[in-house]
C-alpha cells in the first residue's frame, strides 16, 4: 500500500522552482484528504503553494503533521521498488512523510470526530521556507506539537536540536592596480583571501555539534592581469546557539573592519532546541523507545529545516525519520522495512495523543 502512495507522489516531480508541479501534487492530495472528510484549504503565499487539512474547520490542531513536498532539481530519478527500498527523487526528502500522512488519513477516517489533527504540506522548503511554514504560522495557524520527519541519521535517533543558519555576503574593498604593479594599488582579492583565512580560525570542525562556516561562492575581478577593487564571498554559517552566533558576528565584524569590508547581504534563521520535558514530547519518546527496545540516540541536526520557524511560537517539533539516504542526489532511497516502523509509531502516537480531551 505504501508503494502506491509514494509512487504517485514521486511521479509529480515537484521541484521547488516548478510551482505548477507543486500545485498538481497538492491538488491531488487535497482531493484525497478532503474525500476522507478533512477540511482542506490551499494556501498560496507569494506564488508558493501549500495545503492545510484539518479534522476541524479552525486554524488550530493539537497535533500537526508537517512535510515539505518540494524536491531539489536534478535527474528525474524514476520510482523504483527493490527488495529492501523505494527509490526515486524525493522518496527520502521527504515525500515518504506525505505518503504516510495520506495512508494515515485513509485508515483513520472513521475517527476524525474524536481527533484534533492537522496536516501541512508546504511547497518551498528547499528554497527557504519563507512562503511555506513561516507564512503559514504568521497567518495564525497553531498547534500544540508538530511532527516534522526531516532530520535524524537513522531509525532509532531523534533530533533534539538543529543549528541556526546565517548566510551573508561580504565585500572587501581595495584599490585596483595592474598585475605588474601591485605597489600602486590595494588588491581586494588577496585581502579577501586573508580575511577568509582568519575567519576560518573562528570555527572548530572537529565535532558535528560545533558551529561551522562554508565558503559558498567567490567573485573577484574579470581579467587576469588586474588586481580588482572589490572581492565578494558568500558564507554559509551554521551556528549551534545564539550565544555562539553573537561571538561569531562580533569576531567577523572586527575582521571585516580590519580588511575594509562590508556586509552587503545577510539572511539569518533561528536555531532550534527541543524541550524533551514537554508532556507531548515525553509521550512520544516513551512510545519510540518501547518500539525500538533501547534508549533513543539524541543528536543535533547539522543542517537547518522548517523546524526553526516554530521556535518563535514555542511549539515543540519532533524530528525523526526512517532509514534512507541520497537526499539531494540522484540515488535517493528509503527503507521499506523502516518506513513501516515509522508509520506504525506515527499512527500509534496520533491515536494516543491527538484524541480530543487526551493529555
Amino acid at each position: 500500500m505504501m508503494e502506491d502512495y509514494l509512487k504517485t507522489l514521486v511521479g509529480f516531480y515537484p521541484i521547488s522552482s516548478n510551482q505548477e508541479a507543486v500545485h498538481r501534487l497538492l491538488a491531488y492530495a487535497q482531493e484525497r484528504l478532503g474525500g476522507n472528510g478533512l477540511h482542506t484549504k490551499l494556501l498560496t503565499y507569494k506564488g508558493v503553494h501549500n495545503l492545510y487539512a484539518g479534522t476541524t474547520d479552525t486554524k488550530h490542531a493539537k497535533v500537526l503533521l508537517q512535510a515539505h513536498i518540494d524536491v531539489v532539481p536534478g535527474e528525474n530519478q524514476p520510482f523504483k521498488v527493490t527488495e529492501d527500498s523505494y527509490e526515486g527523487r524525493g522518496t527520502y526528502d521527504m515525500l515518504f512523510a506525505a505518503a504516510c500522512y495520506l495512508r494515515l488519513v485513509d485508515e483513520l477516517a472513521n475517527r476524525f470526530s474524536t481527533l484534533s489533527l492537522g496536516i501541512l504540506l508546504s511547497g518551498d522548503e528547499e528554497l527557504s521556507g519563507e512562503n511555506g511554514v513561516k507564512a503559514f504560522l504568521e497567518d495564525g495557524y497553531t498547534t500544540d506539537v508538530c511532527i516534522l520527519p526531516d532530520a535524524g541519521d537513522d531509525y532509532g535517533t531523534l533530533s533534539t536540536g538543529a543549528k541556526g543558519i546565517c548566510e551573508l555576503t561580504i565585500r572587501i574593498h581595495g584599490k585596483a592596480h595592474h598585475g605588474s604593479r601591485p605597489w600602486e594599488g590595494d588588491g581586494a582579492a588577496i585581502k579577501l583571501v586573508h580575511f577568509l583565512a582568519e575567519a576560518e580560525k573562528l570555527f572548530d570542525t572537529s565535532s558535528r555539534d560545533n558551529s561551522t562556516m562554508t565558503v559558498a561562492t567567490l567573485h573577484a575581478g574579470d581579467v587576469a592581469n588586474r588586481g580588482p577593487a572589490t572581492a565578494d564571498a558568500a558564507l554559509d554559517i551554521r551556528y549551534k546557539d545564539k550565544t555562539d552566533l553573537s561571538r561569531i558576528r562580533q569576531k567577523l565584524d572586527g575582521l571585516r573592519q580590519a580588511h575594509n569590508g562590508e556586509i552587503i547581504e545577510m539572511i539569518a534563521g533561528d536555531d532550534y532546541q527541543l524541550d524533551t520535558s514537554n508532556p507531548l514530547v515525553a509521550q512520544f519518546l516513551d512510545l519510540y523507545e518501547r518500539q525500538v527496545g533501547k534508549p533513543i540516540v539524541r543528536l543535533t541536526a547539522p543542517g537547518s529545516s522548517d523546524a526553526r520557524f516554530f521556535t518563535k511560537y514555542d511549539i515543540p517539533v519532533i524530528m525523526w525519520r526512517p532509514d534512507g539516504g541520497g537526499a539531494h542526489g540522484d540515488n535517493e532511497w528509503v527503507s521499506r522495512e523502516s518506513i513501516e516502523q515509522f508509520y506504525k509509531l506515527l499512527k500509534d502516537y496520533i491515536i494516543r495523543t491527538a484524541t480530543m480531551g487526551s493529555k
